[in-house]
């Protein structure tokens, strides 16, 4: 049996459907009782675009709490929770209302259905000053049978009043910027008499997994009334399917007579089916027809649909017989220009993104999303746990407290299921979030058991618990949830919790991204990788939920973001959909392959496919052979790897006799083949790097008396190291460089000084509740003076270790702003005449830092300041962006440059940002031919800071730039932790003794390349290379503790 009509997978084109969106007048007040009546007819009007929150729009202000009711703890509300009843001081009303004409076409024999996506939390809707009904439950959708109310062929005044509180409003706590309005599109659309009121597909795959029977139940909707047909009429429905290619595959058809029966099932065998998967979203076209007795065709409905099969085995998630791996996000529906209003583009964008970054996997944090995101999920390829929008966060155990709320809870699942249930990437139905464990989810665990039994029960009950506690309370593993749903957990509590679960594991929420963060990914996917009961989760959370500019509200700016501790600041992507440096870390940890290194010298490696469904060989690998970040080498490899399996590999390059001090690296990326719905052929899915170790011989080290003399002067509290080309000044009352001038360009001052202090970070205490979960390392730093620490020096010497070389020596005691001395401190710096300043230091904690420092130490480094002047940076090490100790690998190592200000991380909460990892060397330069170059024995962390008042200011607006910027060069940093929120014990720097060396030379870069310097190496000379040493100045005297406790 043909169709009747070309296939058309997009039903908004019919005739019979008619958008409402656009300008709708408005009218807003304060409170209920400022509406001057019931429709406000009386009041100020103007206009306002529909969908929006209208506290984007000039109403109102937008609130963001984490987990309190909206108007709770907000002085001038009423703030006590008092269930059901809302404020009465406070609870703005916004009316909407607009002409809509009717086509005449909708009628008489016809349906019509007024039908608002979203609308938050409550309203009231009227036709003409009828009264047409009510509803509540903000991010499912509401309906209405409007048809006595219209007249086809007419104009008619719609009438919606909506209000910010509700007593739905307590179960709507979720974490977000909380806003008002009709915020998703309202549309009319007319049905016949006679229609297909409800329909269900599902599949279910044979024992091979080969063939699949397709199942359509079918509701039919018989308003005789108006229809020329009798009840005993027979009416036919028929299903066509279609695949990619709109070929007809199959059609099955069922005859109904109303009179009997008002449901019916499909079902037919479709031989070997594309299979639908995240890494394969094959869709198929399902066309259902509804044929009158006399044959013609009364409505037409188009469906997408997966063939897929979701089951448990053996306590693994499998999907067409397979284990899966969930490399998921969670995503607020968010927009930084329109609040709560996500466009169709902007969705798209945001799931394409996903996908070009390994995620595979969305949880609808914590409500139903717009129907676009799951439609672009069945599309692009990504598994969807659907969450209803319940979360009771003010108070976990309100769904045992409060009875009378048992069937809102219930009711709000039932119409989440029921929108979204023939979508084929949903796998999960989410009972709520951090809304507790009683019978009302029991009730929805049951539900969804009878009514759609090929999905699973997932459950995010959550609770309170210290760090240590976290596998105890957090575990989202109610006993009516199919899936173990873990939250917040550290690795080896997350191990605990698998070796007593015979559940599949997947977390709810874990490495919570606030600001800088991250810092666990790499633990918690080896875990991944090596446990089959854990497969993966869902990181918290995908977006920042920021807004762009200023928000305005009777001309005035208005504060948004404070209401409560900017835990709005947990994505893994800015607001805008910039990339934050994290993301790049979940892309390399997710990344659905892996290699091992056997002999790398010889280019022997394993590779490792671990997808799903796909073979490597669909892929291009590509290999690169790199010396000192210069590509010297490159190839492809064919990777036909099955899914799930290991193969050996070998790298076909040509042996290299590397020069003194050169390194070289093995890049291996694997990269699409063919364009995607979501990437451009060439995109480049990961990558994996290893450092060669050919044969070099150690860097010659050049000798002194090669070089020009330098001459040494003390002048008062200064002692200046002059050569032909440079001069140095020495501020002796410091122990540090008080300029540094080469060819009469200052280059740097005031360094390089040993700091251990860093503008903590959001996880270290930045913001007062990220303690809940860790440790202030804010405070405890600030009491102990850390960020104000002052050189006490004990003594210096200037020993002259030849004509051209010289070696000045600083003994200094570090002590707090209340004098005590945390730190013994020794410097040897060793100037040669071509300029160059090798710099050791030796560095002792007190017995007073090691018994008063509770945690760890942010970092342990030197710094310098650098002139205006100075504005780009290069480097070898990892990049180009970000990276710290513990959230470094999804960066290669190379040789990278940008301006000094471009690595600046704009976190909306300021913190210390921008820090390199793994830098063999580093350059800074300016506007003439003179830069800087800063390499070591052993690599370093490089960092820039340029900002006058990085440590004080609360907001990014409040970032003052100063002239020129301050460098860091540090030994080591502490990891920036992830959720909880401190590092693992690995990244935690402690009070131990540490000794680094590096050298600063100044040089010519018309004349010179920083690599070339850096790998001739720190001139380090063998004390026979002299005569007898000299000592100019001072004393020459054994480095021991000088403090004074």
């Amino acid at each position: 049996m043909e169709p009747a009509t070309e296939p058309e997978d997009r039903w908004q084109t019919s005739e019979y459907f008619r958008l409402l969106n656009g300008e709708w007048s408005f009218c807003w007040a304060e409170k209920p009782a400022d509406v001057p009546d019931r429709l406000g007819f009386a009041g100020n009007w103007d206009t306002i675009s529909v969908p929006s929150v209208w506290q984007l729009e000039g109403y109102d202000r937008p609130i963001y709490r984490n987990h309190a009711l909206t108007w709770e703890d907000i002085p001038e509300l009423e703030t006590e929770p008092d269930p059901p009843t809302v404020p009465s001081s406070f609870n703005p009303v916004g009316t909407y209302r607009r002409t809509a004409e009717i086509p005449a076409e909708w009628g008489p024999d016809r349906r019509t259905y007024l039908h608002f996506e979203g609308v938050k939390s409550a309203f009231f809707v009227w036709i003409d000053g009828e009264y047409v009904g009510y509803d509540q439950g903000s991010m499912t959708p509401s309906e209405f049978d409007v048809t006595d109310a219209l007249d086809p062929g007419e104009e008619h005044t719609l009438t919606v009043q909506v209000f910010r509180f509700s007593d739905g409003s307590y179960l709507e706590t979720q974490d977000m910027l909380r806003f008002s309005g009709i915020f998703r599109s309202v549309y009319l659309y007319s049905k016949p008499a006679v229609h297909l009121r409800d329909f269900f597909v599902r599949t279910a795959f044979d024992a091979t997994y080969e063939d699949a029977t397709l199942s359509i139940d079918v509701d039919l909707a018989a308003e005789f009334d108006l229809s020329e047909y009798d009840r005993t009429d027979e009416w036919q429905v028929v299903g066509h399917l279609f695949d990619g290619a709109r070929a007809s595959v199959a059609t099955v058809d069922d005859v109904m007579t109303p009179v009997d029966d008002t449901s019916t099932t499909l079902e037919t065998v479709v031989e070997r089916p594309d299979k639908w998967s995240a890494e394969q979203p094959a869709l198929y076209l399902l066309v259902l027809e509804l044929r009158a007795p006399d044959g013609s065709v009364r409505e037409a409905i188009p469906q997408r649909i997966g063939f897929r099969e979701f089951d448990i085995r053996e306590g693994q998630l499998r999907l067409n017989g397979e284990p899966i791996t969930i490399r998921g996000v969670n995503r607020h529906e968010h927009d930084p220009e329109t609040g709560r209003t996500v466009s169709y583009e902007r969705a798209r964008a945001e799931l394409r993104m996903m996908k070009r970054n390994n995620v595979n996997a969305v949880r609808a944090s914590h409500y139903p999303n717009d129907l676009a995101a799951y439609e672009l999920a069945d599309e692009l390829g990504l598994y969807v746990v659907d969450e209803a929008n319940v979360e009771t966060h003010f108070n976990m155990n309100f769904v045992n407290e409060a009875p009378a709320f048992h069937d809102a809870y219930v009711r709000r699942f039932e119409r989440m299921v029921e929108h979204h249930k023939n979508f084929a990437s949903i796998f999960a139905w989410s009972t709520s979030n951090e809304a507790g464990e009683g019978p009302a989810h029991e009730e929805m665990a049951a539900y969804s058991r009878e009514r759609d039994p090929t999905r699973f029960v997932y459950h995010q009950g959550s609770g309170e618990a210290p760090y240590e506690q976290f596998h105890e309370s957090m575990t989202g593993t109610a006993p009516f949830a199919d899936i173990s749903g873990p939250r917040y957990p550290v690795p080896y509590t997350l191990v605990q919790h698998e070796a007593v679960e015979e559940r599949p594991l997947v977390m709810g929420e874990y490495a919570h991204a606030l600001c800088n963060s991250l810092g666990f990914q790499d633990a918690f996917w080896d875990l991944v990788r090596s446990v089959d009961g854990i497969q993966g989760g869902f990181i918290w959370e995908w977006c920042n939920q920021t807004l762009a500019g200023d928000v305005v509200v009777g001309g005035e700016g208005v504060d948004w973001w404070f209401d409560d501790d900017p835990f709005l600041l947990d994505g893994v992507v800015f607001s805008d959909l910039t990339p934050q440096p994290e993301l790049r870390q979940v892309k390399k940890t997710q990344q659905p392959f892996s290699f091992d290194a056997i002999a790398p010298r010889e280019g022997v490696f394993t590779v490792t496919n671990e997808h799903d469904f796909t073979d490597l060989g669909a892929f291009e690998t590509r290999w690169e052979l790199a010396v000192d970040g210069r590509v010297v080498q490159t190839g492809t490899l064919d990777l036909a790897v099955p899914p799930s399996h290991t193969r050996g590999v070998i790298v076909p390059f040509e042996r290299l006799k590397l020069d003194p001090g050169a390194e070289c690296h093995l890049t291996l990326r694997v990269e699409l083949s063919d364009a995607t719905d979501w990437a451009p052929a060439g995109h480049e899915v990961g990558f994996e790097q290893f450092e060669i170790p050919f044969d070099a011989s150690d860097p010659e080290r050049p000798s002194a008396d090669t070089h020009s003399p330098v001459t040494v002067e003390e002048i008062g509290e200064w002692i200046e190291f002059v050569g032909e080309r440079f001069r140095y000044r020495f501020d002796t009352t410091q122990c540090a460089f008080d300029e540094f001038s080469y060819d009469d360009t200052v280059v740097a001052t005031d360094g390089p000084l040993f700091g251990c202090y860093r503008v903590p970070v959001a996880n270290e205490g930045r913001i007062d509740s990220a303690t809940q979960w860790g440790y202030d390392n804010e405070t405890e730093w600030e009491q102990l003076g850390l960020d104000a620490l002052t050189h006490d020096v004990v003594d210096h010497t200037v020993t002259r270790l030849g004509t051209d070389c010289v070696r000045l020596t600083g003994i200094a005691v570090v002590r707090n702003p209340d004098g005590d001395a945390l730190f013994d401190i020794r410097y040897r710096h060793t100037v040669f005449g071509d300029g160059v300043v090798a710099t050791d230091i030796d560095v002792d904690a007190t017995e007073t830092l090691r018994e008063s420092l509770d945690s760890w130490l942010p970092r342990l480094g030197v710094q310098f300041d650098l002139p205006v002047t100075t504005s780009a940076v290069e480097w070898f090490g990892r990049g180009p962006a970000e990276t710290y100790p513990d959230r470094k690998t999804g960066s290669e190592v190379g040789r990278y440059a940008g301006d000094i200000d471009d690595q600046f991380v704009p976190y909306r909460l300021p913190s210390d940002n921008g820090n390199k990892t793994d830098v063999r060397w580093a350059s800074v330069t300016g506007d003439g031919d003179v830069g800087v170059a800063v390499y070591g024995d052993q690599p370093f962390n490089l960092r820039f800071d340029g900002f006058e008042n990085l440590a004080t200011a609360t907001r990014l607006e409040e970032l003052a730039p100063k002239d020129g910027a301050t460098m860091f060069v540090d030994a080591a940093v502490s990891g920036v932790g992830g959720t909880p929120v401190r590092p693992l014990t690995e990244y935690r720097l402690r009070p131990n003794p540490v000794s680094f060396s590096f050298a600063v030379h100044p040089y010519d870069t018309t004349a010179d390349d920083p690599g070339d310097i850096a790998r001739r190496g720190v001139p380090r000379l063998a004390a026979a290379t002299f005569s007898d040493p000299e000592t100019v100045s001072g004393e020459d005297r054994a480095f021991e503790s000088q403090h004074h406790d």
